[in-house]
C-alpha cells in the first residue's frame, strides 16, 4: 500500500505542471485545450528505449516496477509478476478514490520506463481487462534531462528493516513533461474529470506531450542485484533543493520486469 501512496503523490503532483502549461498561450495546433508549450511526442515518450550509463558504473535500462514485489512474494492475489498488470480489487480501489479512473477499468499498470540515455517515464496506463490487453487511458510523467554525476560512498547500508548498498551515484533531472492518452470514450472522459481546470481536452485516441520549465531535482540512485531479495533493483532518494546524504525509510525500490 505504501507504494500506492507514493505513487498518489507522484501523479498528483504532475498536476501543478499541467496547471502552468495551461495558463500559456497555445502555440500548437495539436494543443490539448489550452496545454501551450508542446513538443512532439517523443519529447515525453513512454516507450521503453535506451539506457542510462554511469549508476554506480552500472546500466540503467529497461521497465522497473512499483508493485512488482507484491508478485514475488505472492500477496496480494491479483498483481501478475510477469507484466506488472494489477488487478487487484483494493489496490485498484485504493487508486480510484484518489484520483478516480476510467468507467469499466479492471487493470491497472504502474511503473517506470527508461525511455532514453537522458529520460524517464513513470507511467500508469489503465486497462479495461485483468490482464490488461486493452488500453483504456495512460498519464505518464517524464523525467527528463537525467544526468549522472560523481559516485558517493560510506552510506549506512541498514534503514530501520532495510539493507541498502554503501555507495550511489548522484543524479539530476527535471520532472517537467507529461503524456496522456485516452483511448476510447471512458479513458477520455476520465482525463477530462481528471484534469478538470486545467484547459485540457482530449480527443479519442490522440496521444498529447506537454513541457514546462521546472527547478531540478537531486537524488541518489543505487543499481543493485545483490542486496535486494527481489532481484535487480533501483534505489532512489530525491529530494527537491539538494543531494541527499543518506537513505532513509521512505527511499523508494523500484524492481526490475524479466
Amino acid at each position: 500500500m505504501k507504494k500506492i501512496v507514493f505513487l498518489l503523490a507522484l501523479i498528483v503532483g504532475i498536476l501543478a505542471l499541467i496547471g502552468s502549461c495551461a495558463k500559456k498561450d497555445e502555440e500548437s495546433s495539436t494543443a490539448a485545450g489550452g496545454c501551450g508549450n508542446l513538443t512532439t511526442v517523443s519529447a515525453c515518450s513512454s516507450t521503453p528505449s535506451g539506457s542510462i550509463t554511469g549508476i554506480d558504473n552500472t546500466t540503467l535500462t529497461g521497465v522497473f516496477s512499483t508493485m512488482h514485489y507484491f508478485g514475488i512474494i505472492g500477496t496480494p492475489a491479483g498483481v501478475d509478476n510477469t507484466t506488472d498488470c494489477i488487478s487487484n480489487t483494493d489496490l485498484l480501489a485504493a487508486m480510484a478514490s484518489s484520483i478516480g479512473q476510467p468507467t469499466g477499468a479492471q487493470g491497472l499498470i504502474i511503473n517506470y520506463a527508461v525511455t532514453s540515455s537522458s529520460s524517464i517515464s513513470q507511467r500508469s496506463i489503465w486497462y479495461s481487462d485483468t490482464s490488461c490487453s486493452t488500453e483504456v487511458a495512460r498519464f505518464s510523467g517524464g523525467y527528463n534531462d537525467v544526468t549522472v554525476g560523481d559516485d558517493v560512498t560510506g552510506l549506512t547500508a541498514t534503514v530501520g528493516s532495510k539493507t541498502y548498498s554503501t555507495t550511489a551515484s548522484k543524479v539530476t533531472y527535471h520532472n517537467n513533461c507529461i503524456e496522456m492518452k485516452g483511448s476510447t470514450d471512458a479513458g477520455v472522459t476520465w482525463l477530462k474529470s481528471f484534469l478538470s481546470g486545467s484547459g485540457v481536452n482530449p480527443a479519442v485516441g490522440t496521444t498529447y506531450s506537454c513541457t514546462n520549465s521546472v527547478d531540478p531535482a537531486y537524488a541518489l540512485m543505487h543499481l543493485d542485484n545483490t542486496t535486494s531479495e527481489y532481484g535487480m533493483s533501483l534505489f532512489w532518494e530525491e529530494s527537491s533543493s539538494a543531494y541527499p546524504t543518506a537513505w532513509s525509510s521512505e527511499t523508494d525500490t523500484l524492481t526490475f520486469l524479466p
